[in-house]
């Protein structure tokens, strides 16, 4: 079914490096399923906070765009969601965090049940 016929919906993705953990305590985030128009924005904003001339703005640019993209998460210890994902993201993490949202690379049920 296209995307844009289930608006507001959410799929979890999940970083590489937690893969192998457990399904319950998996770290998870959720994030918006995208449209080729919201991947092109998505693509825009990514080139512009990587264009920035230090390395804080880039930081900074990078945590705004998971802010719109990232609806939630689970697993994170003490982090709640809307907290500063700089207290626990690595750039690299965060990277392929937006990686995953661009491509649209949700966990699937057969991951989920590994």
């Amino acid at each position: 079914m296209p995307r844009a016929l289930e608006p507001n919906q959410r799929f979890p993705v999940v970083l590489d490096s937690d893969k192998n953990k457990p399904v319950e305590s998996q770290p998870t985030f959720f994030a918006k399923s995208l449209s080729m128009r919201d991947q092109t924005k998505l693509s825009s904003e990514l080139d512009e906070a990587f264009a920035k001339p230090t390395t804080a703005e880039i930081f900074e640019a990078t945590c705004e765009i998971l802010n719109r993209y990232i609806v939630g998460w689970k697993n994170m210890g003490d982090f709640s969601h809307g907290c500063d994902v700089q207290e626990f993201l690595g750039i690299d993490e965060a990277r392929e965090l937006l990686r995953k949202v661009y491509a649209n690379q949700h966990v699937t049920t057969e991951e989920k049940k590994s």
